[in-house]
């Protein structure tokens, strides 16, 4: 038997999660991009991406979204990545990079939780007509 969360987003959550550790504590961490706050767009892009994925698990087996448990994990993996990187020789770790994680998994969670909201509204909305 197939378990609900266990579908294609699972795997890719798991994959964008791996690519975001080799990101944030592996690689060389240079600025060559003269964009303003250019780490700031990519951590809340890293974020935004891991929980658009962990969402889409749920969504994919229309299960509720965990937005508690989900902004949580948020919160200690935007702290836990930024004290790493504070102790790594390459990288530096920064208050506004973790706020700028966090905005990142807000987006997402919201995101997803009108998706959520109007495909459950639109399905009552059938059944109710029939």
């Amino acid at each position: 038997m197939k378990t609900q969360w266990l579908n294609k987003w699972f795997v890719l959550a798991l994959i964008w999660f791996g690519a975001s550790i080799y990101t944030l504590f592996f690689s060389s961490g240079n600025q060559s991009v003269s964009i303003p706050h250019f780490d700031k767009i990519c951590h809340f892009g890293l974020f935004f991406g891991q929980f658009w994925l962990l969402c889409k698990i749920c969504l994919q087996s229309n299960s509720t979204l965990p937005i508690r448990q989900y902004l949580i994990l948020a919160l200690l993996w935007a702290a836990i990545s930024e004290v790493i990187q504070s102790q790594l020789p390459h990288r530096s770790g920064d208050i506004l990079d973790a706020i700028a994680d966090l905005l990142g998994a807000i987006c997402a969670l919201w995101l997803a939780k009108k998706i959520q909201f109007a495909r459950r509204s639109m399905s009552q909305g059938i059944q109710h007509e029939s």
